[in-house]
């Protein structure tokens, strides 16, 4: 199913189909923040996105898998997987999605990477910017207790990034 029209929206399965790259940071806790980049690898299939996001972080790699598709107009729904400490990819998580104003906000309750196996709850709100990069903006919490946040840029460009 295409996606629904949003003025000015943004479609995950358009935007990061092919290569694409990210940079931005983690705070945890509210005092500790480490930088990190992404790499990503996204391919079209029967309608969904096939998502590769290696991570690259100061203590290592780690890789997030993405599997989402529209199921609905203005609705996504797919799943998460990430590399644990251990190396391994976690079993596979819910991932629910919705288009909002000028972007698209997804939910899941799924593990860090690089993390522990503490089931934590992700809010991700990815806005698309005037320069065409998009904005995310990541809340990691438990029991509804805020944990960590992520700012983030993605941009299919990597000298995009350097202005930001």
């Amino acid at each position: 199913m295409p996606p629904a029209s949003v003025a000015d929206g943004l479609a995950l399965e358009e935007f990061f189909a092919g290569p694409s790259h990210s940079k931005g940071s983690v705070t945890t806790a509210l005092f500790f923040t480490e930088d990190f980049t992404a790499n990503f690898s996204g391919t079209r299939q029967d309608g969904r996105l096939l998502l590769d996001e290696q991570f690259s972080f100061p203590d290592g790699d780690r890789l997030q898998r993405w599997d989402l598709g529209m199921t609905s107009p203005g609705l996504y729904t797919g799943t998460v997987r990430t590399e644990g400490d251990d190396g391994e990819l976690s079993p596979p998580v819910a991932v629910s999605g919705r288009l909002a104003p000028n972007g698209v906000v997804l939910d899941y309750d799924g593990y860090a990477p690089g993390g522990g196996d503490t089931l934590l709850h992700f809010r991700h709100r990815m806005t698309r910017q005037s320069d065409g990069t998009v904005a995310n903006h990541v809340s990691v919490s438990k029991f509804g207790i805020p944990l960590a946040t992520s700012d983030v840029v993605f941009a299919k460009d990597k000298a995009a990034l350097d202005i930001h």
